[in-house]
């Protein structure tokens, strides 16, 4: 793992994806592929001109160091029912950046434009789709409460129903397993170079390991965040 100096990297902000000008979106998309390309084998690019990050209700940060971009986190919104959602799209590390603490760095610069308005609500749902239990765990970590729950204590029984909702929103074609909220071969012909483990959470590995054991499954997650952002 690469080391970088704290003020050799900096972090690049598009609140609204739709604004990366026009010249930049074919090498921010040669970018983000080719940090997902480190984690993943894959048989076709996963972000691309079709499958587009460049949109008005998403966003985009990436972290650059020595001229280089090593990480990205792309986040949609959305609201069902009055209720403000961040959906985590996409994020990765270059494999060489792994541990660096990227993903907190981002997901504060993400949130602290979503969020820092005195007038922002107070709680937002955030959700995601991983098969990376240290994803599952660094999304937790944001949250009061969280379903699917590892450990059982940390469920939301209200978060149920909304963590479905929004599965049939973001994926109306995908089928998701009410109990474990896992979606069976989510990620096609995607593959882990190396299959990721928190090697701090053991409950968590063992879950996913029994859960979705197939490289191809995902888990969709959805937890109650607080806004610690706000200027109030």
């Amino acid at each position: 793992m690469i080391s970088p100096q704290a003020e050799a990297v900096t972090s690049e902000l598009f609140q609204i994806a739709s604004d990366v000008p026009e010249h930049r979106r074919d090498a921010v998309l040669d970018d983000i592929n080719s940090i997902i390309e480190t984690n993943w084998l894959t048989a076709e690019r996963f972000w691309s001109r079709q499958h587009s990050p460049f949109k008005a209700d998403h966003g985009i940060v990436l972290r650059h160091h020595g001229g280089a971009c090593v990480a990205y986190m792309i986040i949609q919104r959305l609201a069902v029912g009055g209720t403000p959602v961040i959906y985590l799209s996409g994020t990765a590390v270059r494999d060489t950046y792994r541990g660096s603490g990227f993903f907190k760095q981002m997901f504060e610069t993400a949130m602290a434009a979503e969020f820092g308005d005195p007038a922002a609500p107070a709680e937002f749902c955030l959700c995601w789709r991983t098969r990376n239990p240290v994803i599952y765990v660094l999304g937790r970590a944001q949250c009061r409460s969280v379903v699917p729950a590892i450990p059982a204590e940390t469920h939301g029984a209200d978060l149920d129903e909304l963590c479905l909702s929004l599965a049939a929103i973001l994926y109306p074609r995908q089928a998701i397993e009410k109990a474990t909220m896992a979606m069976r071969g989510a990620y096609g012909q995607l593959r882990y170079r190396d299959e990721p483990t928190t090697q701090t959470s053991p409950d968590v590995d063992r879950w996913f390991a029994q859960t979705i054991p197939d490289s191809a499954d995902a888990v969709f997650c959805a937890g109650w965040a607080s806004n610690r952002w706000a200027r109030r």
